[in-house]
């Protein structure tokens, strides 16, 4: 799948260059993406993640395994090359590096805001008001590429890459301000999965330093020596 968004997003630029206007215009682009981001309440996945500078030399290569419910909640965890966990419990946004002992706990409505994360696991979406939105087809029956451009010129990237095969999400590409692009392709994908009440929530491990980044503590009152 990488190498065909890859594809589609060269063939994609080259048609708005020399169609002299903007995909993006296209009247149904941004509902129908939508219609399929919405229908999306949860999302379970393995994934493999190759992240290039701008000259398209390789930074990182990784992969895992990855899980979302609607709203705010998700579980990104690397398994190689090396361990970590990235969950979202609504609240609280937990990053455990474990081949350093170090977890990272954030606000999530600040981490999440302006990033890609926010498009597949907000409650409420309006991609019409927040992007410009072209769509192609692209190799095979029922396979939509979609290229988001942010209306926020604050966003933290400046294309995000969707791709549809039917309804699933099997591939994405974000490409941020400075050049660097991450491309992440899908496998064993399952839409709409049954997950646990306490699927989502993160138990920090005895004895695991934390880096407390939060404005102010929600939900519970976690104490310097509570870790």
């Amino acid at each position: 799948m990488i190498k065909s968004i890859k594809k589609q997003f060269g063939q994609l630029t080259a048609a708005v260059a020399l169609m002299g206007l903007s995909i993006a215009a296209q009247a149904d682009a941004p509902q129908e993406l939508e219609k399929k981001l919405t229908a999306i309440d949860s999302f379970k996945a393995d994934f493999s993640q190759v992240i290039t500078d701008e000259f398209g030399t390789l930074i990182d290569k990784s992969s895992g395994h990855f899980e979302l419910k609607r709203p705010q909640l998700f579980r990104w965890v690397v398994v190689e090359p090396f361990e970590q966990q990235i969950v979202a419990d609504g609240i609280n946004l937990w990053q455990f590096d474990m081949d350093i002992e170090q977890i990272n706990v954030s606000s999530l409505d600040q981490t999440l805001a302006n990033s890609p994360a926010a498009l597949l696991s907000q409650a409420q979406l309006d991609v019409a008001a927040n992007y410009e939105v072209a769509a192609v087809k692209g190799e095979g029956e029922g396979v939509l590429i979609y290229h988001l451009t942010p209306r926020d010129p604050d966003a933290l990237y400046e294309v995000l890459i969707l791709e549809f095969h039917g309804s699933d999400l099997v591939a994405l590409q974000v490409k941020d301000n400075l050049g660097q692009a991450t491309l992440v392709d899908f496998t064993n994908v399952t839409m709409n999965p049954e997950f646990e009440d306490d699927h989502f929530e993160f138990e920090v491990p005895e004895g695991i330093d934390v880096i407390d980044s939060r404005n102010s503590i929600e939900g519970a009152a976690l104490e310097k020596g509570d870790f």
